[in-house]
């Protein structure tokens, strides 16, 4: 092995690994799809990318901010959605300006009404300083496209959006390209103030193609190709299982020198699901609803709607209890967890995550969490 080569697998969350796999759906192609579509004013200010957690929202965002950042007169401003959005809007506003040498350019325009205020720290930009930097950057025939990670639903986040409802009002030319998970950016969607957020366009990521998958590890890794088949299919076409599948099986093999064999596939395994569960699913289930976990472990433990409506306590007419338990059925499907199969049947998305669910009922488990 080289000493300088790296392990090309990097399962850690929030950053780009190196290996980036197609999985999304979408009308757009591709990222640079997404670039050519804000570069042609795609009349759709909002785009949204949604996912399960580790579904690869991030690398996918990053991708496309990429692309866009190729255009001529665009503009990227990256800003946290845990901060002041508006105050860190109009600093990132006053920074184009300044960086970009545009204010030699504002005296040849007429600005009738309102001044610029480069002077201003980042703590007090107010609405209309925002609205008026817009403006110049319009009348300049430049654009903005924001991009944040990890959208959510706070009041801080309302606060910007009703801000930028207010711009696209006044036809000024920004685009917001945001990644979420599906409940939160669900939630904003249907937040009954936003109302320009309804006409957002969408792409969601997928399941991993196991054939790609395979062909990545063999590539990478060199197990024989029955080993690398049944290394593929445990990670299901989980972005985030790929990638630390990936991780554990390189470092044996390459950095620990272990034979790339069935003995050390089926020693790294048992460390991987330990691995997934602890820095995924944990994070997933903890996120969710008392009732949300009791409909997913009576799904997972093959119980009919009565038995989950009474692990649930709703005792009711049977009708009800049927209504009852769908709504979570819908809020599993919504949150991607979950897809229907067939004769009121579901199947869990995630690989592993039925046998998680048991575990959590497990007395002998570090997650055991009974309901009774």
């Amino acid at each position: 092995m080289d000493n300088n080569e790296r392990n090309p697998f990097d399962p850690s969350l929030g950053t780009p690994p190196r290996i980036i796999l197609p999985n999304y759906q979408s009308d757009f192609e591709g990222p640079a799809s997404v670039a050519q579509a804000i570069a042609y004013d795609d009349p759709n200010r909002v785009i949204f990318i949604t996912g399960l957690r580790g579904s690869g929202k991030t690398a996918l965002l990053t991708q496309i901010e990429q692309q866009v950042m190729k255009l001529a007169n665009t503009y990227v401003v990256e800003i946290d959605n845990n901060q002041r959005m508006v105050q860190n809007f109009g600093h990132n506003l006053k920074n184009i300006f300044k960086i970009h040498s545009l204010t030699d350019k504002i005296a040849a325009i007429s600005v009738m009404g309102f001044g610029l205020s480069f002077s201003k720290n980042n703590e007090d930009y107010t609405t209309q300083d925002i609205e008026n930097f817009m403006t110049m950057l319009t009348k300049l025939h430049k654009r903005v496209v924001i991009f944040i990670d990890e959208f959510n639903h706070k009041e801080n986040t309302r606060e910007f959006i009703q801000l930028l409802q207010n711009l696209k009002r006044h036809n000024l030319n920004f685009y917001l390209v945001a990644d979420g998970l599906p409940k939160m950016i669900y939630d904003i969607e249907h937040d009954q103030t936003l109302t320009f957020l309804k006409r957002a366009r969408h792409i969601q990521t997928t399941m991993l193609n196991l054939n790609e998958i395979e062909m990545e590890y063999q590539k990478h890794l060199d197990f024989d190709p029955g080993v690398t088949h049944q290394i593929a299919q445990l990670t299901g076409g989980y972005s985030f299982g790929f990638q630390l599948l990936g991780y554990k099986l390189w470092n044996a093999t390459k950095l620990g020198q272990q034979p790339a064999n069935q003995q050390t596939f089926d020693a790294i395994k048992p460390l991987y699901i330990q691995d997934l569960f602890t820095q995924s699913y944990d994070i997933i289930f903890d996120n969710l609803s008392n009732h949300d976990h009791e409909y997913l472990v009576g799904t997972a433990n093959n119980l009919t709607t009565s038995q989950i409506a009474d692990l649930m306590d709703y005792q009711k007419s049977a009708k009800q209890q049927q209504n009852y338990v769908n709504q979570y059925r819908r809020r599993m499907i919504q949150q991607d967890l979950i897809s229907p199969a067939g004769n009121g049947r579901v199947q869990f998305k995630l690989p592993l995550f039925k046998e998680y669910l048991v575990d959590t009922q497990n007395p002998d488990s570090i997650r055991y969490n009974p309901f009774y």
